[in-house]
């Protein structure tokens, strides 16, 4: 008699099992991308060989629109360091051993 509400009770019932697992699923992806966003952040910075100082000598820069831009928003490739961050990089990179695995 009532076999039409059970089955609709059943196909809400799977309904919400299924969102429930899209957004278990979507949850799960947004932890990944944040992972590897700060996974190639961490190796780009690496790459750059800056002490702590250095690098937020950049940012700050960076930050107060010191640094020319690209027109995507990026800092363009011909950006030259300031001479304080390249003088004191050098000194870094002779007295670090710096390894890309470790980031």
């Amino acid at each position: 008699m009532y076999e039409k509400l059970d089955k609709l009770r059943a196909e809400l019932d799977r309904a919400k099992q299924r969102r429930a697992d899209a957004d278990a699923k979507v949850k799960q992806l947004e932890q990944k991308l944040r992972e590897a966003e700060n996974t190639q952040i961490l190796a780009d910075v690496g790459a750059l060989k800056l002490t702590p100082e250095q690098l937020a000598q950049f940012l700050q820069m960076a930050a107060s629109g010191q640094l020319p831009m690209a027109q995507n928003g990026t800092v363009a490739n011909a950006t030259p360091v300031p001479a304080t961050v390249q003088e004191n990089n050098d000194d870094y990179e002779e007295s670090e051993d710096f390894n890309d695995e470790e980031i």
